[in-house]
């Protein structure tokens, strides 16, 4: 059992304190259908669904969703008004009409609302007492659709384990203080204190005292870090009143007595045993009696703290087995960057891929290599299956009849023909689909699956324009920005300043000539050193041999190849 102080209550209005106005790319419809797909389902289309998130905050999180879907709806609640006006104001300045918000308690939810295709309850099943869960999977029962999929993150054992630790620790220290904010400094305040208790030495009658200072730093430093926890959701979260951790199985059980199952995670790569000893798997193969049972050993294996589960009607049929279909009916897009291969004389050349988590996927054909080099050199763009194998096979590795049919999510016949047989996949392209598969069930980082591209580009244009949304962000003073693949990109000041101008009504050379007349005037601009051979920190320069004209355009060109590399141009 968690430390409570006795004084006082520890519940912190979100009216007084608001969440953190953030987006969450794992909540995004896009992955839910993706997931869902490979489980065996049939989700409503991305483009033309509706989507319920409780706990919304301010809605930010529904917002950037709504923009880049006009054709779908999203709906709202939160039973803090204060968020919920937030909300309400940010709609009217962006014109969204296709999200409405509700200052609504989900004790309260009827259903008025409609249904609902996805409906998202992030932050919500571990900080909330459980008549409040067990309502809320009552509402995933009643609401949603048929085919429809629920997300619930909740904090996870036996990783629960290790932050209830801390989390007491703080409770004890600073549960007795009444102010918020002072409460959070305090909680913050003892951790740096227990780092600096064990500094160049060994406390005497410490359990496992390597392993808590390791947990001690690294918790220290997630607090600390540029992205990190902001008082708002160190208040909410590890200092929430109500924080409990639950095993998978669990989690599972209460779904079931809900009327509902437990599909899978979002991290697809979470669910299999393919990163972990081949020893451990064949354990782990001979013990599990269910799935669940296979992923919860896998959460002691990796001593997993967090889960973001998606959950569906008990009706529902579920396969567990991705078929050929379903790879070849979604989008894909990768950052991995290519390492060759030391192979025998003879042997045909192999390349490895390694993506930013390290995670690697090593191949010799050479198809998969084509189309992995092809969504390297297209990155951020999301590639449909069909298209990729057209543009990188070869004839006989294509697959007839290879339109992709969005409105029913699934590989089409072209326009105008009306056979409904299915379409026919050559050899390579098979290959292609299981390496492909093989890959993001190593790591979603790897290669990425979607169920939807958003329409951004990847080259600047004459009159560069940045999303509406990023563009609201900035005007508010946000560093972390949602781009269009619903996922946050850390800006600095140039950034900032050129993304607030790009609206589509300037040229490069009107950015040149305003930032010249402005910001380089006044010194307000600043730039690293190897951009301009000035020094650290100060104005924009510029080298002898180049006109300072010259250099200022050819730093605003490489900033906006930037801002589209960071998928925040839209087309």
């Amino acid at each position: 059992m968690t430390w409570q102080a006795a004084a006082p209550a520890l519940t912190v209005s979100y009216d007084e304190v608001p969440y953190d106005g953030l987006t969450h790319s794992e909540t995004h419809p896009s992955l839910l259908a993706t997931v869902g797909s490979l489980m065996g389902m049939h989700p409503t289309p991305v483009e033309s669904c509706r989507v319920l998130e409780i706990g919304c905050a301010q809605g930010y999180n529904l917002i950037a969703m709504a923009l880049n879907l006009p054709t779908s709806q999203f709906v709202g609640i939160d039973f803090a008004p204060g968020q919920i006006a937030a909300g309400h104001k940010a709609i009217a300045e962006l014109g969204a009409t296709n999200v409405t918000l509700h200052a609504l308690d989900v004790m309260a939810l009827d259903d008025s609302l409609g249904r609902f295709d996805y409906i998202i309850a992030h932050g919500f099943f571990s900080w909330v007492a459980q008549p409040a869960r067990d309502q809320l999977l009552a509402v995933y029962r009643r609401l949603l659709t048929p085919n429809g999929i629920g997300y619930i993150s909740y904090n996870a054992y036996p990783g629960g384990h290790f932050m209830n630790a801390l989390r007491d620790g703080m409770l004890f220290h600073s549960g007795r203080i009444e102010n918020p904010q002072e409460r959070a400094a305090e909680a913050r305040r003892w951790i740096d204190l227990l780092v600096e208790t064990g500094e160049g030495r060994v406390v005497p009658h410490s359990g496992f005292y390597r392993a808590f200072r390791q947990l001690l730093n690294d918790y220290r430093s997630h607090l600390g870090e540029e992205e990190g926890r902001s008082n708002a959701g160190l208040l909410h979260d590890e200092l929430e009143e109500v924080n409990q951790p639950f095993y998978l199985r669990q989690f599972a059980d209460q779904c079931a007595a809900a009327g509902l199952q437990y599909v899978g995670d979002t991290e697809f790569a979470s669910m299999l045993a393919s990163n972990i000893p081949e020893s451990v798997a064949k354990v782990i193969q001979t013990s599990a009696r269910s799935r669940v049972e296979a992923e919860q050993y896998l959460d002691f294996v990796r001593n997993r703290m967090f889960r973001r589960s998606l959950v569906c009607h008990k009706e529902v049929a579920l396969s567990g087995k991705p078929s050929m279909q379903t790879v070849a009916s979604l989008y894909l897009s990768s950052s991995a960057r290519a390492e060759s291969v030391e192979r025998p004389d003879g042997a045909r050349p192999a390349v490895k891929y390694i993506s930013p988590d390290g995670a690697s996927f090593s191949t010799d054909h050479p198809l998969t290599i084509a189309a992995f080099d092809y969504l390297g050199d297209v990155w951020p763009q999301r590639v449909p299956f069909a298209t990729l194998v057209g543009r990188t096979g070869s004839p006989t590795s294509r697959i007839t009849n290879p339109t992709y049919d969005a409105a029913v999510g699934r590989i089409g016949n072209p326009p105008g023909d009306s056979r409904t047989t299915s379409p026919t996949y050559g050899k390579d392209a098979q290959i292609l689909a299981a390496n492909l598969l093989k890959a993001y069930s190593t790591s979603s980082v790897l290669i990425e699956l979607h169920r939807h591209a958003p329409a951004l580009v990847t080259t600047v244009s004459a009159r560069p324009v940045a999303s509406r949304w990023a563009r609201w962000q900035v005007r508010q003073n946000a560093k972390s920005i949602c781009n269009l693949l619903h996922k946050r990109v850390l800006l600095d000041e140039p950034d900032c300043y050129l993304l607030l101008r790009l609206d589509g009504s300037r040229t490069v050379y009107d950015l040149c000539q305003e930032l010249m007349g402005g910001p380089l005037q006044k010194g307000h601009w600043h730039i690293k050193k190897e951009e301009t051979g000035a020094s650290v920190g100060s104005p924009l320069g510029h080298t002898p041999e180049i006109p300072l004209e010259e250099r200022v355009e050819q730093i605003v060109r490489d900033r906006l190849e930037w801002l589209a590399l960071a998928a925040l141009l839209e087309g």
